[in-house]
């Protein structure tokens, strides 16, 4: 799986993210050649060596120009591109995202939004290029550090406005940042767009193999490196066995009727596994024991978790070995709709069993009135019979 893992040192601009690419290997020809389909005169764009300390890396010079587009403009440029899908899905992706931002700031609908600074060509150019840039890597997935802003204040073309601007906070919303004692706008609505659009996990970065760095370089002059760094790799499967950790307490003084929510809680941090069962505890009274079963990574947040929830003032923690299946979800088409199930292949590539997501009996249980049991062997039959060749 090929990842990107976007580090924004001193914040994150459409153009730095754009020079960066360019800086880790996407060739500046493959840029110029999508841009040149845009139906209108674009300013010079020239990616310059630019060093700032002991950094080195790409800042990209465009020019000056006075094309403003309107957002209906926007959109169809990004139709009209001869570009892959997913170039063009990513570019109309980021541009909703600033939209409903600015959409939801200055409580307006989309159609009625009078653009400003984000109306400029510049940033119909960042965000086909960092579409485009993303596909030529094969990217999988993208992770991002936490997000610097300044504070203070800006001179935007609303006037003086709270630094960072509210589009900006709230396209953020719900995303790791740090506000650094600059009064400079740091990170950018483009910037930030980027960072929600494409980083849809909160997941902790999987270790993954570094194949190439890229640096893009800002404008500003300060004491602090301005700069964007990523780093793009290939993450593997684990080895069959990986290390797990199993967090376990015994209970006597909690009311047992939160066990089972407090337990789902847990689940939902991230835990593989969460059980409770009765046990005798000292001078015979019944208790129940919680056993989490842990990854590795997620080892102390559900340690905090476990204490938050429970009224435990202590706890157990065992590492062990887990062995798993490598897993693969598909979907089938059967007389009741479309089923997931799940196959699990041993480290040879055999097939060793087939599962249906419960999910989908118990939706369609619900939705026509039928047992679960009746749901489940007429799916199972489907499945094994000649009716759902070619599922994907």
């Amino acid at each position: 799986m090929k990842i990107l893992y976007i580090d924004p040192i001193f914040g994150i601009s459409g153009d730095m993210m754009v020079s960066a690419l360019i800086d880790a290997g996407f060739p500046f020809g493959e840029l110029t050649n999508i841009l040149q389909e845009f139906p209108l005169r674009l300013p010079a764009i020239v990616p310059v060596q630019r060093t700032q300390g002991v950094i080195k890396g790409i800042h990209l010079e465009i020019g000056k120009s006075d094309e403003h587009l309107t957002v209906r403009e926007m959109e169809e440029i990004i139709d009209g591109l001869k570009a892959e899908s997913s170039v063009k899905r990513d570019a109309k992706g980021m541009l909703d995202i600033v939209l409903d931002g600015e959409a939801k700031v200055h409580g307006t609908m989309r159609d009625e939004l009078h653009l400003h600074e984000l109306s400029h060509v510049d940033t119909l150019i960042d965000l086909v290029s960092v579409a485009k840039g993303v596909h030529y890597f094969g990217i999988d997935r993208v992770f991002c550090g936490p997000v610097p802003c300044g504070r203070g204040t800006i001179r935007t073309s609303h006037g003086i406005i709270p630094n960072p601007p509210p589009v900006t906070l709230e396209i953020l919303s719900g995303y790791n940042m740090i506000f650094v004692d600059e009064p400079l706008e740091l990170t950018t609505p483009t910037g930030a767009a980027i960072v929600r659009y494409y980083t849809k996990s909160k997941d902790s970065i999987p270790p993954f193999t570094i194949d190439k760095i890229g640096y893009g370089i800002g404008s500003y002059e300060t004491d602090k490196p301005d700069a964007l760094r990523i780093f793009i790799g290939e993450y593997r499967e684990p080895d069959p066995d990986e290390e797990v950790w199993l967090i376990e307490v015994d209970l006597d003084d909690m009311e047992m009727e939160y066990i089972g929510a407090v337990a789902e809680r847990i689940r939902n941090e991230g835990a593989l596994d969460v059980l409770y069962f009765p046990v005798y505890m000292k001078k015979g009274r019944l208790g129940v024991r919680l056993s989490v079963a842990a990854p590795a990574g997620k080892v102390q947040r559900l340690v905090e978790k476990v204490f938050e929830e429970t009224t435990t003032f202590g706890m157990r923690l065992i590492k062990e070995q887990r062995r798993v299946l490598r897993r693969e979800e598909h979907t089938v088409e059967t007389s009741f709709g479309p089923v997931r199930i799940k196959r699990g292949f041993d480290a040879g590539g055999k097939l060793v069993k087939t599962h249906i997501e419960f999910e989908d009996i118990k939706r369609i249980s619900e939705e026509r009135n039928i047992p679960y049991r009746q749901v489940l062997d007429a799916v199972r039959s489907e499945i094994t019979s000649e009716k759902v060749k070619g599922s994907s």
